[in-house]
């Protein structure tokens, strides 16, 4: 019964095929504050431009709200070699796309969530719709939250259209459960998992069978620390 589940959430649970990092084009990173957008944004990046040269990639920022984003990506940007742009509206990002347009991938750093972001959204997909250039966007959520707020988020950024998502913080998960659901449920194929603050190396392209392999062995080790917990208690008492 037990490898029936692993089969069936197998084919359930979908992946992006590494698209940014293998074909390249424009892609905004959406989500919630402090999910890491900005550090993935770099490990990407930088992964990139390992294989195609920074000439290749271009950084866009709209995130105007918070103190010291800009300068986060930009001295991502310096490290990479690769430039960096500040959009304040839709307007601005049309013109650092067409400024940008020879570059094989360029990535938009957005604000955290906010009402504000959301009509900064809307804005981008009003661009989506009338500019040549598409811009596809991945939702990035923390793997450590909670079910119901995973959810939340989903809610709230799917009045964009989400081409996949990345999940970061798997090192510091106790469950992959929540998130094997959420990207199910939702229908939201997973792009790449974090698991670090190194850029670029903690980064993984998704892989389905991987993920749920990982789960498995969570789901296994924490039993059995529960059985631990439970026994040691027995003794004391």
């Amino acid at each position: 019964a037990g490898e029936r589940v692993v089969e069936r959430l197998h084919c359930q649970l979908h992946t992006t095929n590494n698209e940014i990092l293998t074909r390249g084009g424009v892609f905004a990173l959406i989500g919630p504050t402090g999910v890491g957008k900005t550090t993935t944004v770099a490990k990407l990046a930088a992964r990139f431009a390992q294989k195609h040269g920074a000439d290749q990639v271009g950084l866009v920022t709209t995130d105007t709200f918070r103190i010291g984003a800009h300068e986060q990506l930009s001295t991502f940007g310096k490290i990479i070699g690769c430039p960096v742009k500040v959009a304040k509206n839709a307007e601005d990002l049309a013109n650092v796309l067409y400024q940008m347009r020879n570059r094989k991938l360029i990535l938009i750093d957005t604000a955290g969530m906010s009402q504000r972001d959301i009509r900064l959204c809307e804005q981008l997909t009003t661009l989506m719709k009338n500019s040549r250039v598409k811009i596809k966007s991945y939702l990035v959520l923390s793997a450590t939250v909670q079910y119901n707020v995973l959810q939340e988020s989903v809610t709230h950024f799917k009045k964009i259209p989400l081409a996949g998502c990345i999940f970061t913080k798997i090192d510091e998960c106790l469950s992959l459960g929540e998130i094997i659901s959420i990207a199910i449920q939702n229908g939201l194929p997973i792009g790449y998992v974090t698991n670090g603050q190194r850029v670029p190396e903690d980064i993984d392209v998704a892989d389905g069978g991987e993920i749920i392999k990982k789960a498995e062995a969570l789901l296994k080790l924490n039993s059995h620390d529960q059985h631990q917990w439970y026994s040691d208690n027995e003794t004391q008492a």
